[in-house]
This record gives structure tokens, C-alpha cells and sequence, in this order.
């Protein structure tokens, strides 16, 4: 393997994957099993891969090791939804053998794809097979044959991925009959899909790419080591495998919400670098950055470390740094300075403000939600939801805005619980609380029964009974055709779906809602309240309040303007 790349041979090699990537991104997105508009597998895998090419197109006089040791950055930093974050893994998992490596052989390929598999199975609370962690699994246990099989024979790096693209298919095509779901809906699990067009797209770049393919050996021998047979999975339930995340200037990035600070700056300069070295102590680096103020993140491995922190002092982080490695990307900013900017000319005065002890976290979108949210306690909102996944990085920004000691997050979506997790493990000297709400209703019933003179542990128990208490109810337009144990779906209906569940099919939004609401209702509810989304004509809200007042003429109805986009009615029963 040679030490140096060329950063044309790098974006070449970067496109042609997210070329083929591009191609298939709505197929992949179309294989979600519910014809709901979240199936965003393929977009949240592509935005993965486009930040891994950013932060590799970034690397200065770039090697080998530079270049992996980048790819894992963007891909933890670009992560988003479930899939986005299972593919960070297996990409960390990978790269984290080739960059310990001095050459690429059958062996350490086997080795690589061990780790990705570990790394991404350790990363999900509970791993389900017959999704991309099967598939990447799969792989593993191929080139562990073939490593068998070899005797120590040379072949082909093209032959080998031939031949991983031909086994992959089998696993994608497999996982319809894996798991009951997909084949009732006839379709393969999207996120495996999208590791197969990736895997086709790394075949396309050497293969169709003259200069590419001459950037590394066409021939890998099967390798010195020794070889096991079938590792176990090593399905670590804490995910504790190092990430590096990327805290570069992203605030142009109009996803993120702008913070105003509510209370006293501490510490005023915001620091941020990356070192670069070799055989550097995380631990006791992190411990020393650690004392010198708060908000401190300092993640990596033993040859790259990202730090940020808000200090007074950022001279001493610098110099600390500088015993380790070469500083790079170095970013100091006065935070006070940019409060004013934000704020106005009245935080000059000085003012005695108390520091929150607890802070809350929402993901959210539409004006009338967050006004909600606002209106009962909510220190930020991340601007997502359906087919608006935040990014790891996202949550990790919020988090290090905030000057409290507990952070409790609301994702008020299942695609945005595991994203937030992540975002929980890389954040030190913060005790984060994730309170897994999938639906709106949900979060605002959370953080109505959140008690701010409780403790921590008694709070998220009782946020987490409520959620199981609450009954939410979603209004939407299929946005395929499909077939589920309620029906046929075609494409442009409207179907209702409660607590995740499709259970109505209509071809009108008025009796899609009414027909969901008296399916679901048992008499003893007191108080229907409807959040109407952007697509809710004011004569649709109040001819559904006509026909529930109608049909229920005991119950309280409850109408606020959401605002928010795909779903014309979000609605929750008590």
C-alpha cells in the first residue's frame, strides 16, 4: 500500500461512489416497509458519504492513514437517522484496522470487516437481524472463507470485490425472508441495499478509474496472520468504540438552530484543534483539557485527536496539545463577543444570572410546535422530524451550548433515538438523558410531566411511563404503493397510523382522521388534541372538528396550528 494520494485520484474515487450512490437513492428510499414520507434510508446515506468526501477532500498533503483517519470523522460528523449511524460504524469499524495496518492484505480485509461488524452490532441497543447489520456481517463471514480457502495464494483486489458485491446480493436479497415485515411488503431491507450500491460504487472507481485503480496493489496476498475461523459477534450493548467527531465552523448550515445564550458566559474563549501524532495517551489528554474548563469534547484515536473546549485560558490547552503531536485547524473565538453580536447591545449590562442546572433538548420542525415547545420549558429545538434527520453533530453543537450540568434530549422521532444516543456517548463531564419519544405528542407529553425540582432518575421514569401511557395518532399521504395487513395502500392515499401502527387506508384526509380516531377510541378519553400541519386548510380543520364533535360529543377538542410539513394532522388522545 503506498503512503501518499493524490486528492484528484481521492475526489475521483469519492464521486464515483456517490454517483452510483445518487442513482439508487430514491429506489432505496421507496424500500421503507411503510409507504410513510420517512423513508430516508438512501438520502441519510448519501449525506453520510458526502461528508466523509468533504472531510477527506480536506486533508492536507494526504496519505493513506490521514486520508482513513478524515473518512471516520466525516462519517460520525454527516451521520444521520438510524441508517446514517449504523454506516458511521461499520466505515469506523473498518478503517480503524487499515489505519493501524502497514499493508492491506486478504487477512487484515477479514480483520477490517470483523470490526466493522462488531462496532456497528455494539452500536444498537438491540440488533436485528435481517438488516444492513446482517449484510455487513455476511461479508465478513465470506472473506473469512475465502481467507480459509486461499493458501496463502494471491488474489485479485478486483476479483475480491467481485466477489463480496456477489455475496452482498445474496444477503440483501435474504434479509425479505429474515424478517416478517419485508416480505410482507416485498421488499429488501433498505439500509442493506444501500451497502451494496456503496460496495458497487468502490468496485466502479477502480475499475472504471485508470489513475484510481493504479493507487493501490491489484493483487492482496492472503497475509502472514494467523487466522480464526468465525469470530463470535461481539454485540458490546454500550457501543463504547472511540469516534472521532468534527466540530468545524458549520454554523452557515441554515439545519442549525441559532443558540442564544441565557445565561452568564463562564469561560470566554471557544477552542478548538486537531493533533495529529502518534501513540497519543486520549485518556490523559482528555483529563488535563478537561481542567481547564467546560463543554469539553476531545475524541479521536491515538493519531488524531479532535479537541474542543470553552476555556479561559485556550494557551494552555494549545500548549498541552503541542507535547502530543502538530496542531492543526486552530479556532479561537471569544464567545462573549459573540453573544453580543446575537443577543444586542443589552447583554452589556451585567447581569446576575442564575446557571441552569437541568436543560432540555427537543428535535422539532414547524413554527406552531416549537412555539409549544417553547411555551413549556424548552431550552433549544433542533430543527428535524420526518425526512429531516439531524446530524449527530447537530445535537452534539446544541449540547455544548447549553451551561448546564443535565442535558435531557426528546428525538420525537424513532429514526432520531439512535443519532441522539451517539451524540449522548461523545459528550464528557455532561450527564445526558435521552427520553426516546417517536412522536410529537409524545414529546410534548414528556416534557409536560417533567418535574425541574425532581431528580434526574425520577424524572425519566416518569417521562418514560408517560410515553408508554400516550396514545398518538398521524395523518399522512402514502407516498408509494404498497401492500400491509390492512390493505392495499396506493400511492397519494392517505393513511392514519397509531403509535406507529398503520391501521386506516381512505382516500379523504377528514375520514382518514375520524375513521382513525373512532378505531382507536375506548369512552373513557377525555381530550382530543390536534396539531394541523402545513397541508391543513382551515376549512379541513374545522370540518374534522364538525365531524369528531359529531361523533363524540362528550370529549374536549383541542385545535393548534403545528405547522408542520407531510402530516396534515397529528393528533393525541387522553
Amino acid at each position: 500500500m503506498i503512503k501518499n494520494m493524490d486528492k484528484k485520484v481521492m475526489e475521483e474515487i469519492a464521486d464515483a461512489i456517490i454517483d452510483n450512490f445518487k442513482k439508487n437513492e430514491d429506489e432505496i428510499n421507496d424500500m421503507n416497509v411503510f409507504p410513510v414520507p420517512d423513508g430516508d434510508t438512501g438520502t441519510n446515506m448519501l449525506l453520510t458519504l458526502k461528508s466523509i468526501k468533504e472531510e477527506v477532500l480536506k486533508t492536507k498533503n494526504p496519505t493513506i492513514k490521514s486520508v482513513l483517519e478524515n473518512a471516520s470523522m466525516g462519517a460520525l460528523m454527516g451521520a444521520r437517522g438510524n441508517s446514517g449511524v449504523i454506516l458511521s460504524q461499520i466505515v469506523k469499524g473498518f478503517f480503524d484496522i487499515l489505519i493501524r495496518s502497514e499493508k492491506i492484505d486478504l487477512d487484515i480485509i477479514r480483520r477490517a470487516l470483523k470490526s466493522s461488524r462488531d462496532v456497528a452490532y455494539g452500536a444498537v441497543q438491540n440488533p436485528t437481524e435481517g438488516t444492513m447489520l446482517t449484510t455487513i456481517k455476511d461479508m465478513h463471514i465470506h472473506v473469512d472463507k475465502i481467507c480459509g480457502n486461499n493458501n496463502d495464494n494471491d488474489i485479485k483486489l478486483e476479483e475480491l470485490l467481485d466477489s463480496i458485491i456477489e455475496e452482498t446480493e445474496k444477503s440483501v436479497e435474504r434479509t425479505t425472508f429474515i424478517l416478517p415485515v419485508l416480505k410482507q411488503a416485498n421488499v429488501v431491507d433498505a439500509g442493506a441495499r444501500g451497502v451494496l450500491e456503496i460496495l458497487i460504487g468502490i468496485k466502479n472507481a477502480f475499475s472504471n478509474k485508470g489513475r484510481a485503480s493504479g493507487q493501490l496493489e491489484m493483487k492482496l496476498s492472503s497475509g502472514n496472520g494467523s487466522h480464526r475461523s468465525r469470530d463470535t459477534v461481539n454485540s458490546d450493548p454500550d457501543g463504547r468504540a472511540e469516534i472521532i467527531i468534527k466540530e468545524e465552523a458549520m454554523e452557515k448550515n441554515s439545519s442549525l438552530e441559532e443558540v442564544k445564550l441565557s445565561s452568564e458566559i463562564k469561560y470566554t474563549y471557544c477552542t478548538e484543534l486537531v493533533v495529529r501524532g502518534s501513540g497519543i495517551n486520549i485518556g490523559k489528554l482528555k483529563e488535563k483539557i478537561e481542567s481547564y474548563g467546560d463543554s469539553a469534547l476531545i475524541v479521536g484515536n491515538e493519531n488524531l485527536v479532535k479537541i474542543h473546549v470553552h476555556t479561559n485560558t485556550p494557551q494552555k490547552v494549545l500548549n498541552r496539545a503541542i507535547k502530543v503531536g502538530t496542531l492543526h485547524d486552530i479556532q479561537i473565538n471569544n464567545m462573549k463577543d459573540q453573544r453580543m453580536e446575537a443577543v444586542g447591545s443589552e447583554t452589556e449590562k451585567k447581569e446576575t444570572v442564575k446557571v441552569a442546572k437541568r436543560a432540555l433538548i427537543i428535535v422539532s420542525n414547524g413554527e406552531g410546535l416549537e412555539e409549544i415547545f417553547r411555551s413549556i420549558g424548552v431550552d433549544i429545538i433542533i430543527g428535524g422530524g420526518q425526512s429531516m434527520n439531524p446530524s449527530t453533530y447537530d445535537i452534539v453543537k446544541a449540547i455544548n451550548s447549553l451551561d448546564a450540568n443535565e442535558i435531557i434530549i426528546f428525538p420525537n422521532n424513532k429514526n432520531i433515538i439512535l443519532t441522539a444516543n451517539q451524540a449522548k456517548k461523545l459528550v464528557k463531564k455532561k450527564t445526558i438523558t435521552v427520553i426516546p419519544t417517536r412522536t410529537i405528542p409524545e414529546g410534548i407529553s414528556a416534557v409536560l410531566s417533567y418535574n425541574p425540582d425532581a431528580g434526574m432518575e425520577e424524572n425519566a421514569y416518569n417521562m418514560e411511563q408517560t410515553i408508554k401511557m400516550s396514545k398518538s395518532g398521524e395523518i399522512t399521504q402514502a407516498v408509494r404503493d404498497a401492500k400491509l395487513h390492512v390493505g392495499q395502500i396506493k400511492k397519494g392515499a392517505y393513511i392514519g397510523l397509531f403509535n406507529g401502527e398503520v391501521r386506516i387506508i381512505s382516500d379523504n384526509l377528514i375520514d382518514a382522521t375520524a375513521d382513525l380516531i373512532r378505531d382507536v377510541m375506548k369512552g373513557d378519553e377525555e381530550v382530543i388534541t390536534f396539531y394541523a400541519g402545513k397541508e391543513a386548510k382551515s376549512a379541513d380543520i374545522e370540518a374534522l372538528k364538525e365531524r369528531i364533535a359529531k361523533l363524540f360529543p362528550e370529549i374536549d377538542i383541542e385545535i393548534h396550528r403545528g405547522g408542520q410539513p407531510l402530516y396534515p394532522f397529528i393528533f393525541s388522545i387522553e
